[in-house]
């Protein structure tokens, strides 16, 4: 996986499998469904759900190496 930050701030993800797409879709979705439906008061989102995602043997070993390149993206 590389991530390019460009000029004008947008991100550039290339490199990635299907698996590792379709992990980062799969993510996104749930997340989008289960966890943010109204604000709080403070105008911020809270996820007032527990996080569920199912993932497959070879979808979980994507996650891990998208989230090490991700680790290794922002020195943590």
């Amino acid at each position: 996986m590389k991530m390019t930050i460009n000029k004008n701030r947008s991100v550039t993800l290339s490199g990635l499998t299907a698996t590792e797409t379709d992990v980062i879709l799969a993510i996104v979705d749930t997340v989008n469904r289960r966890c943010f439906h109204e604000p709080e008061p403070s105008a911020e989102w809270y996820s007032n759900d527990d996080f569920i995602l199912r993932l497959t043997d070879e979808q979980r070993q994507a996650l891990a190496k998208i989230g090490g390149e991700i680790q290794k993206i922002y020195g943590e």
